[in-house]
């Protein structure tokens, strides 16, 4: 089954007409050797050197591999290839399948590689129309990571974007391994590109970047406008303010509290869950 999984994952990598842009750290990459070597970029994020049959360009490794895919984005913005796959090298089986990536590239619009099932039965996880990943919106993973421009989530979705409105549950590839067409980067400004690269280039681990990750969806394909301020370059000015609103918004927080709350709205939320999908059924 695994030999056979391979030879159609070769073959569909092979025919693949999609540029790839592939973003490494760590793990395998001799998958890449499938890929015709002017339809992909890897941006090695790593200490060492890849094999020189692997084309690839050096990296700082900040802002984990969406920091790759903006590098792309705003250096080919005026001259995108038709349709785009941005990937981390180890996705197999982390996110995806091999047979099931292989079917998905033959596709030629907009999809979400990842699996269908991923964490489907939880509340935290909604069981959406499109068997897609649907994650409640809590932020809580910002205690894990560096935060430097926005202190949740919230923040940076009410920054980014035109919209008083916060989304309870937020659509997204975990991962941020995705299929693009060349008009859904170009919903965006250059201008809007280039500060999401700011925003997550500050650390290793940047927070803003879990958030980011959260934001691809909406970002690419959907009709909310941006925040007039994304749509040229921020200044040094405003953004000591974003910086200044984080910092104190960050000494103002209570991890226990905001963890039994959530534990809470998580708790209840899976009890409502669970009569639903009994009257569903």
């Amino acid at each position: 089954m695994k030999n056979n999984s391979n030879t159609y994952l070769s073959r569909n990598l092979k025919q693949s007409k999609h540029f790839y842009c592939i973003s490494y750290f760590e793990g395998e990459y001799e998958w890449i050797y499938k890929l015709d070597q002017t339809k992909y970029i890897v941006y090695n994020k790593s200490d060492k050197d890849l094999p020189e049959g692997i084309k690839s360009i050096k990296l700082k490794n900040v802002g984990y591999n969406l920091f790759s895919y903006l590098e792309f984005i705003i250096k080919n913005y005026e001259n995108l290839p038709d349709s785009i796959i941005f990937c981390k090298n180890n996705i197999f089986d982390r996110h995806i399948n091999k047979n099931l990536f292989a079917k998905l590239i033959k596709r030629n619009i907009f999809t979400s590689l990842q699996e269908k099932n991923y964490l489907s039965n939880s509340f935290v996880s909604l069981r959406i129309s499109d068997q897609g990943f649907s994650e409640i919106n809590t932020s809580w993973y910002k205690y894990n990571y560096d935060r430097l421009f926005f202190a949740d989530y919230n923040d940076f979705y009410k920054y980014i974007f035109n919209s008083s409105e916060i989304p309870i549950f937020l659509k997204f590839a975990p991962g941020g391994n995705y299929l693009l067409k060349k008009e859904n980067i170009l919903l965006r400004s250059k201008s809007f590109y280039q500060n999401l690269k700011l925003f997550i280039s500050h650390s290793q681990y940047s927070c803003e970047s879990h958030f980011l990750e959260r934001s691809l969806e909406t970002i690419w394909t959907s009709s909310l406008e941006i925040n007039t301020k994304m749509s040229k370059r921020l200044t040094q000015e405003e953004l000591n303010k974003i910086k200044k609103k984080c910092a104190i918004k960050k000494s103002k927080e209570n991890k226990i509290l905001e963890k039994i709350l959530q534990t809470i709205i998580i708790k209840i939320g899976e009890l409502y869950y669970k009569i639903l999908k009994i009257n569903l059924v």
